[in-house]
C-alpha cells in the first residue's frame, strides 16, 4: 500500500467559500487540488456519503435519502444506521480485499453501523425500558468505546442536534479522529463534521453568522491536520452539499391533504399521519420531496397539483427520476424538486390546535420528513429557560418529552442546495496531494479517487 489517507467531511463546505475566512482549507487546496462535486440529487447526507463510500448512484446502492417511506412496513423510517441497508460493496470491503491487514475506521459517517470498517463509532442514545433517554455513542469493537470514553468523555449529544447544535460536537469528533489516527494508524478513515450544517441551515450561508463558523471551523481543524502530518497521513477535505439562502417554506402535504390525498388519525395525542392510508403524501427534505403515490392511476393528477404550487420548480415522473440515478424501490413515485429560494417542510395537520405533540419536540424519528425547526429554541429568555431545563432532565435520565423546538418555519435561513448546475455553491473536494482537478465531478468518484492514492495507482 502505498499511503494512508484521512477523508474528513466539511457538510455544508462549497468552493465559493474559500478564501479569506479559511486560510487552513485554503493553503491545503493550493498546494494541492480542490474540484467541486456534484452530489445526488436532492444533495442530501446519506445519498452522499454512501455514494463516496460505495462509488455508485443511489439507483445501486439504494440510499435515495436520510429517510423514505417503507411501502412494506407502512411506516416512514429516517436517519437509519445500519450499513446492512446498503446494496453494494464498499471501500472497506475493498481495502481489506486488497490489503488484508490493513485497517480501517468509520467515524460518525452515516450508515456505519455494522459496516466492515476496523473501528465505527456512532452517535447513538441509550433507550431504557422506563422511556427515559441517555446520551452515549456506540462502538465497533465494543471495547473501543471504553477507551473512546476515557480519552473524551461523553459524546456531547445536545451539540450535535438540536437548539444547542454547534461547536463542541464536531470538536469532539476531531479529537475521536486525531485519537484513532495516533493510537491506530488507520489506513483509510472516514470521518464527518457536521458544524458548518448548524448555522446555514438556521440563517442561511451568507449571513454573519454563517461566516463566523467558518473561520471557526477552519481554525478547529488545525490540530488535526497537525496529527495527520506527522503520522504520514494524506487529507482529502470532501462535503455532502453546499447551502442557499431561503424564505419560503412549502407545505406540500397541506396542499395534498386540502386535495383529499392525506390522511390522518385525530389521536390524542394530535393528528397522527397514516401514510399507508394516504392517496399520496411527501416525504420532505430540504429541497428535494419524495411524493409516494399509492394508486398509479392518481399519478399524473398529483403531479398537476404539486407542478402548481408557489415553491415548485419541477416535479420528475418515473423517466426523469430514473435518468438522475435515483430510481430504486425506495424511491418516491413523483419527486419534487424546490426554487432556490424556497425549502419543503413537513407539516400536513391544517389546525395549529391538532398539531402532534412531535411538532415541538426534538424527534427526528417520529416525523414523516426532515424537519430543521428543530434547531430553533423558542424565543425569549423562557425558551432558553425550558431549554436548559429539559436538557438536564436528559442528562438525569428523566423520561420527559424533548419539547424544546419552535415549529416556526419561517424562521429557516438556509437549505441544502439542489441545484447540481450550481457547482460553485454545492459540494466540494479538496486534497493534499495534486492531481487532475478538472470538475466538476460526480461524487461517486471520491471512491476511486481515495483508492487509487492508497495504492498508488
Amino acid at each position: 500500500m502505498s499511503r494512508a489517507v484521512l477523508l474528513l467531511d466539511l457538510a455544508a463546505l462549497s468552493l465559493n467559500q474559500l478564501g479569506e475566512h479559511t486560510p487552513n482549507l485554503s493553503a491545503l487546496a493550493a498546494s494541492g487540488s480542490s474540484s467541486a462535486l456534484v452530489p445526488p440529487l436532492g444533495a442530501l447526507t446519506c445519498p452522499a456519503h454512501i455514494s463516496m463510500s460505495t462509488g455508485t448512484a443511489p439507483s445501486e446502492h439504494g440510499i435515495i435519502g436520510n429517510g423514505w417511506y417503507d411501502r412494506a412496513h407502512g411506516r416512514v423510517f429516517n436517519w437509519n444506521r445500519s450499513n446492512r441497508l446498503i446494496e453494494a460493496p464498499q471501500i472497506f470491503d475493498t481495502v481489506k480485499a486488497r490489503a488484508p491487514a490493513a485497517k480501517t475506521a468509520s467515524l460518525i459517517w452515516r450508515h456505519t453501523a455494522h459496516s466492515s470498517a476496523d473501528f465505527k463509532v456512532i452517535e447513538r442514545p441509550t433507550y431504557w425500558a422506563s422511556g427515559k433517554k441517555t446520551f452515549d455513542f456506540y462502538t465497533e469493537p465494543s471495547t473501543l468505546h471504553k477507551r473512546v470514553h476515557r480519552e473524551l468523555g461523553d459524546f456531547p449529544f445536545p451539540f450535535f442536534w438540536g437548539p444547542m447544535a454547534g461547536w463542541k460536537s464536531t470538536e469532539w469528533i476531531l479529537k475521536l479522529t486525531e485519537f484513532l489516527i495516533r493510537e491506530e494508524r488507520p489506513e483509510l478513515t472516514f470521518s464527518y463534521a457536521p458544524f458548518l450544517d448548524y448555522e446555514g441551515q438556521r440563517y442561511g450561508p451568507s449571513d454573519a453568522r454563517s461566516i463566523e463558523a467558518l473561520s471557526l471551523m477552519d481554525a478547529g481543524l488545525s490540530s488535526l491536520l497537525s496529527v495527520a502530518a506527522e503520522a504520514d497521513v494524506d487529507v482529502a477535505i470532501v462535503s455532502d452539499y453546499g447551502f442557499v439562502d431561503v424564505d419560503r417554506p412549502v407545505f406540500l402535504n397541506r396542499h395534498l391533504r386540502e386535495a383529499g390525498y392525506v390522511e390522518v388519525h385525530d389521536a390524542a395525542n394530535g393528528e397522527v399521519l397514516e401514510p399507508a392510508h394516504c392517496r399520496a403524501f411527501a416525504h420532505c427534505d430540504n429541497q428535494i420531496a419524495q411524493v409516494y403515490v399509492h394508486n398509479p392511476a392518481d399519478r399524473d393528477a398529483v403531479a398537476s397539483l404539486l407542478g402548481s404550487i408557489p415553491g415548485v420548480a419541477n416535479v420528475l415522473g418515473p423517466e426523469q427520476i430514473a435518468s438522475s440515478g435515483l430510481a430504486h424501490s425506495r424511491t418516491g413515485d413523483l419527486i419534487c424538486i424546490a426554487e432556490r429560494d424556497a425549502w419543503f417542510a413537513y407539516p400536513y395537520w391544517l389546525d395549529e390546535t391538532k398539531a402532534p405533540d412531535f411538532a415541538r419536540c426534538i424527534a427526528i424519528f417520529d416525523k414523516p420528513g426532515f424537519d430543521p425547526c428543530e434547531l430553533f429554541a423558542p424565543p425569549g429568555f423562557g425558551g432558553k429557560l425550558h431549554l436548559g431545563r429539559r436538557v438536564m432532565q436528559k442528562k438525569l435520565g428523566l423520561a420527559v418529552p424533548f419539547d424544546v423546538i419552535d415549529p416556526d418555519a419561517s424562521r429557516v435561513g438556509g437549505a441544502r442546495n439542489a441545484d447540481r448546475q450550481d457547482t460553485g455553491n454545492g459540494a466540494v473536494l479538496i486534497t493534499s496531494w495534486q492531481r487532475n482537478s478538472e470538475g466538476p465531478l460526480p461524487m461517486e468518484s471520491v471512491h476511486d479517487i481515495l483508492l487509487n492514492r492508497m495504492f498508488g495507482e
